[in-house]
């Protein structure tokens, strides 16, 4: 088993930090350039998933809806249960809402010339115009994405295991 990256995984921002040419399983060894970039794209939205989730774990302490059914703020986990149990209809139009995301994630994808990860949303126009600080900006986000996967991981074992949830554990 080899841990050496293989192919053009090797010029991706990122894989020369941290663990270099880090790859285990092997993913990368007969990879095609589509995959890796398949690859990069799922990296890119779970580590923007996760960025939002770990927050909004800490937010929802502060911030939250009057509906006694959304007042769960201290443990999302209960409060999961008991938006399925109470108001299955909302748990169906969150999935759709989920699944409305995701599609339009895939389209904006799929998209001839598109960055892996590239959805084409920058309202704010924060995206900088020179390729050297646009390929720090990139490494910032795949190391803040690639911790919050384990942050949001260890708040929510942390709440299925001791019952509390983040801040109270803290």
């Amino acid at each position: 088993m080899s841990m050496k990256l293989d192919g053009a995984a090797t010029e991706l921002v990122g894989s020369d930090i941290e663990w270099p040419e880090f790859d285990p399983a092997g993913f990368t060894k007969n990879a095609s350039p589509e995959t890796l970039g398949w690859y990069r794209a799922a990296e890119l939205k779970h580590g923007r998933v996760a960025m939002l989730a770990a927050l909004g774990q800490i937010v929802q302490y502060y911030v939250q809806i009057g509906d006694p059914v959304f007042n769960k703020g201290d443990k999302p986990f209960q409060a999961l249960t008991q938006v399925l149990s109470e108001r299955p209809l909302a748990a169906a139009q969150i999935i759709l809402a989920i699944f409305a995301v995701e599609a339009l994630g895939q389209f904006n994808q799929v998209k001839e010339g598109a960055a892996p990860g590239d959805l084409g949303f920058d309202p704010l126009g924060l995206k900088p115009s020179d390729p050297e600080t646009w390929e720090k900006v990139q490494l910032r986000e795949l190391k803040n994405g690639r911790l919050a996967m384990f942050a949001i991981a260890g708040q929510l074992f942390t709440e299925y295991t001791t019952g509390n949830g983040v801040l109270e554990a803290w």
